[in-house]
């Protein structure tokens, strides 16, 4: 038999990762369970926009027998943490943050529970999330450590187009919504939360064109989802002060100026 396998989607990128793996093996052990793997998926902090998009984005690679694991909450208020499978079979576990609706949405809701609440405890990632991900792995029954959540609690997180979802090692950005109608060296007027901020050209291959140039392109993720960023320089948006969550939008024109 394959390992069990748990995608810990987190903010919790130092040690506080290995405690809740080592939490999860232990807890499996106990349960039975020995042939289990835990692995990190880092989203940027206090930040639901990229984690619904980081686990949106994931699920798509995730077979059924694997657990997607969500651990982040930067909200003022303590969320439920709920838990269940979606119609295609995944099993999945996080904080009632919202951040979960975009992949849920998507692969639609089977069933849906929420743990039986212990009230507060500190790093409840540690300390309840952990060992309720071992009960998912070992195939405990729903029922035994939760009850029935209504679908019209879910949190529900709203990402609008042009919505700067995340930003990659090269600095690289990521929008949700769909690349316009462009052809190769047509010039677009980039404006960043309704501001003009400057011109990037439309290229298929962006590592095609000249080092520091803006380039807006069809990209690797979610139905080629635009991005954008500068070839070969990484710093680009801290430049121009963009971050995660910011609205980009564009008007579209001819290399001559001209608009289309």
């Amino acid at each position: 038999m394959r390992k069990k396998l748990v995608v810990l989607i987190t903010d919790c990128k130092d040690v506080a990762f290995n405690e809740m793996k080592l939490i999860i093996y232990r807890e499996c052990w106990r349960l039975g369970v020995y042939d289990i793997e835990v692995e990190l998926i880092g989203v940027d902090e206090f930040s639901i926009i990229n984690a619904a998009f980081i686990t949106r984005l994931i699920a798509e690679q995730c077979s059924r027998d694997i657990i997607i694991s969500l651990v982040i909450n930067p909200q003022k208020h303590r969320s439920a943490r709920i838990y269940g499978r979606t119609k295609n079979g995944h099993l999945f576990f996080g904080a009632n943050t919202g951040a979960l609706s975009w992949f849920l949405d998507e692969f639609g809701i089977d069933e849906l529970y929420e743990i039986h609440d212990p009230g507060f405890i500190s790093f409840g990632g540690k300390y309840v999330h952990a060992p309720s991900i071992a009960k998912l792995v070992a195939g405990i029954p729903f029922e035994d450590f939760g009850k029935i959540f209504s679908l019209s609690q879910l949190a529900i997180l709203h990402i609008s187009d042009g919505t700067v979802v995340h930003i990659d090692n090269f600095g690289l950005i990521k929008i949700k919504g769909i690349m316009p109608a462009c052809k190769e060296n047509d010039i677009l007027k980039i404006n960043i939360n309704g501001e003009y901020k400057f011109n990037a050209v439309y290229s298929k291959r962006m590592m095609g064109r000249d080092d520091k140039e803006w380039v807006l392109y069809s990209g690797s993720s979610l139905y080629g989802m635009p991005e954008l960023g500068t070839v070969r320089f990484k710093d680009g948006y801290k430049e121009m002060g963009i971050k995660i969550g910011d609205i980009i939008t564009w008007n579209l024109f001819s290399q001559n100026n001209e608009i289309k």
